[in-house]
């Protein structure tokens, strides 16, 4: 059975969350629209894709120095930039931003091991709970990467090994990795 992870979607970052004009977010990128750098290589927008409801509109109204700016903010949750991500939600950059295909930033960080990122985005409200389009979890990627330090700060923080259709246990059973199993069926570490 393949199982698709966030990072599969590293190229498509299309910000499909409701940001317009007039939201915190775009508050927040006040001043950064002309000083933000490019996007990393295979991330560079190539203007508004197509998404669900609301937010294909929400994304045909941002410029592209803003487009530019998201990408940025979904790179930092990548790169474990947690100090520039605590900046940007502190600012208004919605903790819960989704790409087009549905991965926050938590999803992000947690896919790429990045424990401060996720220590950070937790501090900030994220949901723990929250899925992406293919059904999965920052837990359930912190499991496939096999990153006990994240998983560990994620069940702490309330998340639900069982939650999704691609949960934590069932990545854990279908890619056979019994230390992650044994971590989500733990009960001492759960909040």
């Amino acid at each position: 059975m393949s199982q698709s992870t966030p990072d599969d979607a590293a190229a498509d970052d299309t910000v499909a969350d409701s940001t317009t004009r007039d939201s915190p977010a775009a508050e927040a990128l006040a001043g950064h629209g002309h000083d933000a750098e490019p996007p990393a290589p295979g991330t560079s927008p190539t203007g508004p894709q197509e998404a669900a409801g609301e937010s294909a509109s929400a994304v045909a109204d941002l410029t592209p120095e803003e487009l530019a700016f998201l990408h940025g903010v979904f790179d930092a949750a990548r790169e474990g930039r947690a100090a520039e991500l605590a900046e940007v939600v502190d600012k208004g950059v919605p903790v819960d931003l989704t790409n087009s295909s549905g991965d926050t930033l938590l999803v992000l960080a947690a896919y790429h091991q990045q424990h401060d990122a996720v220590r950070v985005l937790l501090e900030r409200g994220a949901d723990v709970e929250r899925t992406n389009d293919r059904g999965q979890s920052a837990l359930a990627a912190a499991v496939f990467r096999q990153d006990e330090a994240v998983v560990r700060t994620l069940l702490a923080a309330g998340a639900d090994p069982e939650r999704g259709p691609k949960s934590a246990v069932e990545t854990a059973r279908v890619f056979e990795l019994p230390e992650m199993l044994a971590l989500l069926q733990d009960p001492s570490l759960r909040a």
